[in-house]
């Protein structure tokens, strides 16, 4: 079965396209035809068996809530894929290991791979990727949309296993690096 590290940067930008979304005005991209790119691909994505991978310290999942806070009268769409995976059992977890430092509880990684992370809530992502390799034997792609910094790093990132699926067209990864 398939399975997909989905960043938040989904979740944001395909919340953003719902009118009443408490989101939209920081979400990225800004361009309303890239986010219903991006929004089609998650919907496509709820409406499968693909699975979602999660990590087992809930670090993901914390940042899911954080940035996609409770919309009254319903949750922002990001949020609704999530509950409508657990919902249905298609969520994997993988370990990872972690420690808080200044208030933060971030995932490690081997060194050689902190020096490519530059982002710390990054390294959940690749953690994750890293543990399903060891653990289940496959490397589920990291779905990123408005995101550069997977953008510069993908090719350094991907001798280590590390898999990715971009949302949007290159020409806007290029102009926004």
């Amino acid at each position: 079965m398939d399975t997909y590290l989905v960043d938040t940067n989904v979740m944001l930008a395909a919340s953003s396209v719902h009118e009443l979304s408490n989101v939209a005005v920081r979400a990225e991209p800004k361009e309303i035809e890239l986010r219903e790119q991006v929004a089609e691909w998650l919907f496509e994505f709820d409406e499968s068996d693909f699975q979602l991978l999660l990590d087992e310290e809930g670090l993901v999942r914390d940042e899911y809530e954080r940035n996609l806070s409770f919309n009254y009268p319903d949750q922002e769409y990001g949020l609704q894929v999530l509950q409508n995976k657990l919902d249905r059992g298609l969520v994997e977890y993988a370990p990872i290991e972690t420690l808080e430092a200044n208030g933060e509880h971030i995932a490690i990684l081997e060194p050689e791979l902190e020096e490519l992370v530059f982002d710390r809530e990054d390294r959940k992502w690749v953690a994750c990727a890293r543990s399903s390799i060891e653990i289940f034997e496959h490397s589920p792609p990291i779905v990123y949309g408005a995101e550069t910094d997977w953008y510069l790093t993908e090719s350094q990132l991907q001798p280590f296993g590390i898999k990715f699926i971009r949302l949007l067209p290159k020409i806007w990864y290029q102009a926004h690096s």
